[in-house]
């Protein structure tokens, strides 16, 4: 773990303190003790511990007492909570600690190497808890800002337009329109990416399967793309195989795996880059699990930021931005490559990454040219 968690361990038995007190701080954790139920309730409050070890059998405030009052307070609600017992049999026990909102129950005498098993498992959960609300949080600011800034464009034109700006001048009303209607679209594009990931991740995504032309679809994607690119002063360059068959594929999700992975290449490489497309025909001999016959291939290659190697395996999670990405100060909402992951899945095809900091990143997207999956 990058940072020390602080571990509260309560029992009113000393030998046991001291016996959790050296087991935890040998296994890099900081340990706060406390001899009762009153204490440890005051000190869940003043020590913010990460965990508590809760013994049951206490006098004065047995360990469910305790942790009644510790889910009855808004500070302390959320502390995962192990309880120990000494009973392993008493199921009744059991069923009313769970109940009362324990995480964990282990029984006495304490067998170590479980119990810290148990204690990294829960803290583990916590911390993926803890960073996926961060992620959303940010994804919301960002989602607030994204469509916010369009929305204010769009009024603005709109009450020019009602205050009579353009009456003596039509030229400069169409280019005001145009400006609000590029926006306009921008916004429903990032409102449909919102939809496609819920509905993707439901298993709802309908794929409408026809009998395309590969080369054609992945085409017409990046050419639309070429204005950004000259904007950025990049080579956008495409190269196509001419003998990939027609093949099955949703045209409309395809042409989103490609605008989002060239945009992407586009936005993070820097001024005098090069973006890369290529299409051609992959074989497959098992040598990928899930994978085998022909596959229509689309290459997506940048000289850009590139990403790390410990970040590759989570470019996919939805709201992620790798620290490249943040580095650039280039902002998004993280949706692009889950729809491409997902779309590219729903297919029956896969995503490759190679990626190197500082050097670029290749995408490549295979789908079966059978249309099915294998």
């Amino acid at each position: 773990m990058d940072e020390r968690q602080k571990i509260l361990a309560v029992d009113d038995a000393p030998d046991n303190l001291i016996l959790l007190d050296k087991l935890l701080k040998r296994r890099g954790f900081d340990v706060v003790n406390a001899s009762s139920g009153k204490e440890c309730l005051s000190k869940s409050i003043s020590e913010h511990p990460d965990l508590i070890i809760l013994d049951v059998a206490m006098p004065e405030m047995s360990g469910f007492e305790t942790l009644k009052h510790l889910r009855e307070n808004e500070i302390t609600k959320g502390i995962p909570v192990i309880i120990l017992t000494a009973n392993s049999k008493d199921a009744k026990s059991i069923e009313e600690g769970f109940t009362l909102g324990a995480d964990e129950y282990l029984t006495k005498p304490i067998e170590q190497d479980e119990l810290i098993a148990r204690v990294r498992s829960i803290l583990r959960a916590v911390k993926a808890e803890q960073d996926l609300e961060q992620l959303k949080a940010d994804f919301q600011s960002m989602l607030v800002h994204d469509l916010r800034s369009p929305l204010s464009v769009i009024i603005g034109v709109l009450e020019l337009a009602a205050n009579g700006e353009f009456d003596k001048n039509p030229v400069d009303l169409k280019e005001f329109l145009g400006s609000a209607l590029d926006t306009s679209q921008k916004m429903l594009t990032l409102i449909n990416d919102i939809l496609d990931v819920a509905k993707l991740e439901a298993g709802k995504l309908q794929l409408n399967k026809q009998p395309n032309d590969f080369n054609v679809v992945v085409g017409s994607a990046v050419a639309r793309l070429k204005v950004l690119a000259r904007e950025k002063e990049i080579s956008l360059t495409i190269r196509e195989e001419k003998n990939i068959p027609i093949c099955e594929f949703d045209s409309g999700k395809l042409e989103q795996v490609v605008t989002n992975l060239v945009s992407n290449a586009i936005k993070f490489t820097p001024k005098d880059g090069t973006v890369n497309i290529r299409t051609y025909v992959k074989h497959f001999d098992d040598e990928v699990p899930g994978l085998k016959g022909d596959y229509a291939a689309l290459d997506v290659e940048d000289t850009g930021v590139g990403i790390s190697s410990d970040e590759i395996p989570l470019i996919f999670d939805r709201y992620r931005q790798v620290k490249s990405a943040q580095a650039s100060k280039q902002k998004g909402t993280g949706l692009g490559l889950t729809i491409v992951k997902r779309v590219t899945e729903a297919h029956g095809g896969k995503v490759f990454v190679e990626s190197s900091l500082g050097r670029g990143t290749r995408f490549s997207v295979v789908i079966p040219l059978s249309g099915e999956k294998k």
